[in-house]
């Protein structure tokens, strides 16, 4: 997959065939996401098209009302791998600036859609809005389309038999309150996170659970606190793991959350990789014990628990 950082560089010559693209913030790339990208390969396959997503490497809310603006639920490189799996041929990711904040609806489709992506059919969500101050809908795009040559299709919401519409609001609020089950549903993947693995305080080991710590800028959604199982991939291995989330109040009250998983049946040296750690299903909340012992024998059945759930 091509990928485009800006709009100056974009050459006159990458798309000469003309494109399909596929227009959206794509934050989380859930079920609902994944279903414009499949109509975005169908459209474009058909008609012999390059296949390109445009979105913002930023939310536009960080700019227009950084007061309201959601946490992401992935990181930009997490997004763009999450596009790239669906075997689009390109994505291009520009920052949402003042620029673009400001460009009327009717300039937006002209010099970004057509003259830079050279744009023959577009496809986006029934709620897709654009332009100055949300100016622009599906409506003008049909009438521009009319006049300069290029189709709009409209992709409706995917609905969960039993869980109603999927959107990347209700993921976010399942994995801020833990249910990464419930996540992985709407996502159609599972609820991850990724970082390098660094030295912690070490008090996992002296209980015999020695554990990888991520540290620096975790990407993805943090989980709600708790432990957790599920696997950590490293070095395209995967591994089962026991996953706490928290501040171990037992030791310490009031302390930096951090991302710590135990994995089973391991104790090579991994310090300074970048793992995923992939949360499958939540054990318990967080727990304050009044003994090292009591916590110990929960952690033990932590991970018997663990190997049970994922077999």
């Amino acid at each position: 997959m091509r990928r485009f950082d800006s709009l100056a560089e974009i050459r006159e010559t990458d798309f000469p065939r003309g494109s399909a693209v596929a227009i959206g913030k794509f934050d989380g790339v859930h079920l609902g996401h994944q279903a414009i990208l499949a109509r975005l390969l169908g459209i474009a396959d058909g008609a012999e098209l390059d296949s390109v997503v445009f979105t913002f490497s930023n939310n536009p809310l960080s700019l227009l009302r950084p007061e309201l603006c959601p946490l992401p639920l992935m990181s930009r490189e997490q997004r763009l791998a999450a596009i790239e799996s669906s075997g689009v041929s390109a994505c291009v990711m520009v920052e949402f600036d003042a620029e673009l904040s400001t460009m009327p609806a009717e300039e937006y489709v002209e010099r970004v859609l057509l003259d830079r992506l050279h744009a023959r059919h577009l496809i986006v969500g029934s709620d897709f809005r654009f332009g100055h101050r949300g100016a622009g809908d599906v409506a003008l795009l049909r009438r521009m389309g009319e006049r300069l040559g290029f189709v709009t299709d409209v992709v409706g919401s995917v609905e969960d038999p039993e869980l109603g519409r999927i959107s990347s609001t209700r993921v976010r609020e399942a994995i801020l309150a833990g249910d990464v089950s419930l996540a992985a549903r709407m996502l159609g993947r599972p609820v991850a996170v990724r970082g390098e693995v660094v030295h912690g305080d070490a008090r996992g080991r002296e209980l015999g659970f020695p554990t990888a710590n991520l540290g620096g800028g975790v990407e993805g959604l943090v989980p709600a606190d708790g432990v957790y199982a599920g696997r950590v991939l490293l070095d395209g291995r995967s591994h089962d793991a026991a996953i706490s989330i928290g501040t171990n109040p037992t030791f310490t009250e009031g302390g930096q959350s951090r991302v710590e998983a135990y994995l089973l049946d391991f104790s090579d040296d991994i310090y300074g990789a970048r793992v995923e750690v992939r949360l499958l299903h939540r054990l318990r909340g967080m727990e304050k014990f009044t003994s090292v012992d009591d916590l110990v024998d929960q952690m033990r059945e932590d991970v018997s628990e663990t190997r049970r759930l994922l077999g």
